[in-house]
């Protein structure tokens, strides 16, 4: 299996001391929230499968709309790709109902 070497606590903390003033909303959850707290979630791939393994929250395993948009992000095909849980990304937070295109309607709207 090939990973990323970063690990979500490394980089959480890493974006805590790279804190801006301009970004006061996401520099103050940075501050007050740890980084097991989100749902999160990491992608391998597994050269024996030849497939990459989607590893998750269960929050983001249930919608469509953010795993579009992981697939989007990471160029991953579904033919090449498979989700499952793991016991490593359970959060405590809960996301939002709204999904990721009735946010960008909402902001298209207040344009």
């Amino acid at each position: 299996m090939l990973s990323c070497p970063h690990g979500h606590y490394e980089v959480w903390e890493q974006w805590r001391k790279t804190a801006r003033s301009d970004r006061p909303g996401l520099d103050s959850l940075l501050a007050t929230n740890e980084y097991e707290e989100w749902p999160r979630g990491r992608i391998v791939y597994s050269s024996p499968k030849d497939r990459f393994v989607l590893y998750a929250d269960a929050q983001i395993l249930r919608r469509s709309d953010l795993l579009a948009a992981i697939y989007e992000r990471f160029g991953l095909r579904a033919y090449r790709a498979q989700e499952m849980g793991d016991s490593h990304y359970i959060s405590t937070r809960r996301l939002a109902t709204t999904t990721l295109l009735d946010t960008k309607n909402l902001k298209h709207r207040d344009k």
